[in-house]
């Protein structure tokens, strides 16, 4: 049951409740607790008392009283709209139920339907869940609607109870995450506007990866590989018109190893991988479980594209990145074309960490070409980025 209102939230929802502008439900809140509360209701009825009347001068109203007067009172009343909007909100965060958010079960539909902010990673679904087919989440800043047979990894199904909250937590956290570092790290390509929509996340079809960036929200359609949600949110927020290398490498630079909550899990690597010595070389073992992890991960498959060359994995790792599917720039050999995706993203971390993350972000974003960002031409510094890798995972 939900906590009664408190006697300072009343009083400061008192200027919106006498001019009928609250909720019907919390209207009633108020309501019963001015019946109960003499001290509230002597605020309210001071509140409501008549206006005396202003004092006629012979035959003439001052009227700059009036005026006066009524301009006072609107101020009072402006600036009690401005206080109780912050105060509603407040309100209502604690008068919700406790618990986080809540989940309803439509049979016909079997839709599970989750609706709330925060808290998501302690979420437990019902029992009576067990069957359902999709999937509906309704947050502030995001909706995701998934088809649950396409959605859930095969090697999690039978603890998909589990799963859900953790992916929707990590899709929250996420989402705020990237907004959050471009604010701080790269403020000049930064856009409050473009951070602050609106995400619309469907999971339905495995062969249909799409996102469109519409004035109002960004729409992002994903199958079976449920991680390209940050690779898709951020080639949404870059708005340009082709997908080549540096949107391609900044995505999974930014998305796999600097966001913490990127959740394509890997228990280990195989032995048989070539990618294997190379990488334990450096981290020590074979597990990957973190976002620095990850960013081995991207040099060791580099090195080993340099080094041996290419094809031994999947598109993203070894292929050259003008064969995948995301990529939409010239296929004639252009600069950087030769790459993987892996390769690409460990070539943009190395130009974050050697010129910054805002001048990589400008460039990357299409905000200025390559040689204005670093200060140099891609050969050179393609030539300087592979020297260091094939140096340091080949000793």
């Amino acid at each position: 049951m939900a906590e009664k209102i408190s006697c300072n939230a009343t009083r400061d929802l008192l200027p919106l409740y006498t001019e009928h502008l609250l909720s019907p439900e919390t209207e009633d809140e108020v309501k019963a607790h001015l019946e109960e509360c003499a001290e509230c209701r002597v605020v309210y009825e001071r509140m409501t008392a008549p206006e005396p009347e202003i004092p006629e001068t012979g035959d003439e109203v001052d009227y700059l009283k009036k005026v006066r007067r009524k301009w006072k009172k609107a101020v009072v009343i402006a600036a009690a709209v401005i206080a109780v909007a912050a105060a509603a909100t407040l309100a209502a965060f604690l008068l919700r139920p406790k618990g986080g958010p809540t989940v309803t079960y439509n049979k016909d539909s079997r839709t599970v339907v989750i609706s709330g902010t925060s808290d998501y990673a302690g979420l437990k679904l019902p029992d009576e869940v067990t069957d359902a087919a999709n999937l509906d989440v309704q947050d502030d800043s995001f909706h995701l609607s998934a088809y649950l047979p396409v959605f859930i990894p095969v090697d999690r199904s039978s603890e998909w109870k589990e799963f859900i909250p953790e992916y929707i937590d990590r899709t929250e956290k996420s989402l705020e995450f990237i907004g959050n570092y471009l604010k701080e790290n790269a403020p000049e390509v930064y856009s409050e506007e473009q951070a602050g929509k609106f995400v619309d996340l469907s999971v339905r079809s495995g062969s249909n990866y799409s996102y469109s960036n519409d004035p109002d929200r960004i729409c992002i359609e994903l199958g079976s590989y449920y991680w390209h949600r940050e690779e898709l949110y951020l080639f949404a927020l870059m708005d340009t018109e082709t997908v080549e290398w540096p949107q391609l490498g900044y995505a999974w630079y930014l998305g796999l190893v600097l966001d913490p909550y990127y959740d394509m899990g890997n228990d280990g690597l195989d032995e048989s991988s070539p990618v294997y010595e190379p990488y334990v070389k450096i981290k020590g073992d074979d597990k990957i479980e973190s976002s620095e992890d990850w960013g081995i991960y991207l040099d060791a498959t580099s090195y080993v594209c340099l080094t041996r060359g290419m094809y031994f994995g999947s598109g993203y790792e070894s292929s050259p990145l003008s064969q995948t599917f995301f990529y939409t720039g010239p296929k004639n050999g252009s600069q950087g074309n030769k790459m993987s995706v892996f390769m690409a993203a460990s070539f943009v971390s190395y130009l974050s960490d050697k010129y910054g993350f805002d001048k990589v972000t400008s460039f990357c974003f299409g905000r200025e070409p390559f040689g204005v960002s670093f200060g140099t031409n891609f050969a050179d510094a393609y030539a300087d980025w592979s020297k260091g890798i094939i140096e340091k995972y080949g000793k």
